[in-house]
């Protein structure tokens, strides 16, 4: 009958050290590839404006009162029709936002209405069908659209 010694049993200190490099090296890809890039920044950005102004037409409708929506290369605000004129939206998913990264251009390419001294404004009806509606985001080379084909729904897409 043979004995086990007990330093047969267990792992060696360069076996430790092996597994715990691969484990660095394994996390610090999960790392890079989770964090995204600019392009993935401005496009996460059309995305989360487009789901907005999907809200911002269903608001609209169900409220019975326009709502627009303003932006410049620093963010957005929506505002409400009021007896008093356009009031700013205060909400927690209307409050005013700002992008990830700072845009180069935004800009209202179809459907935009003016608001008087160079500012335009996308306007949420209470119809529901309504025009279509187009949104730039420029950074750069990067450039995404949101388009609103008048039914109420909404698709962010960067174009090359």
């Amino acid at each position: 009958m043979r004995r086990h010694s007990l330093a047969a049993t267990g792992f060696t200190l360069l076996e430790l050290l092996v597994v715990m490099v691969i484990a660095g090296i394994v996390i610090s890809l999960v790392a890079v590839n989770a964090s995204p890039n600019e392009r993935g920044r401005i496009l996460d950005d059309g995305q989360r404006i487009a789901r907005l102004f999907e809200l911002a037409q269903e608001e609209a409708q169900l409220g019975a009162r326009p709502i627009a929506w303003e932006g410049d290369a620093g963010g957005w605000r929506f505002l409400e029709a009021t007896p008093q004129g356009w009031q700013p939206m205060r909400t927690d998913v209307f409050a005013p936002g700002k992008w990830r990264l700072a845009m180069d251009g935004v800009s209202i390419a179809e459907g935009g209405r003016s608001a008087g001294n160079g500012i335009f404004r996308l306007v949420f009806g209470r119809e529901l069908v309504d025009g279509p509606q187009r949104l730039v985001l420029v950074r750069g080379p990067i450039r995404v659209d949101v388009t609103g084909d008048g039914s109420g729904r909404y698709v962010a897409t960067a174009l090359p």
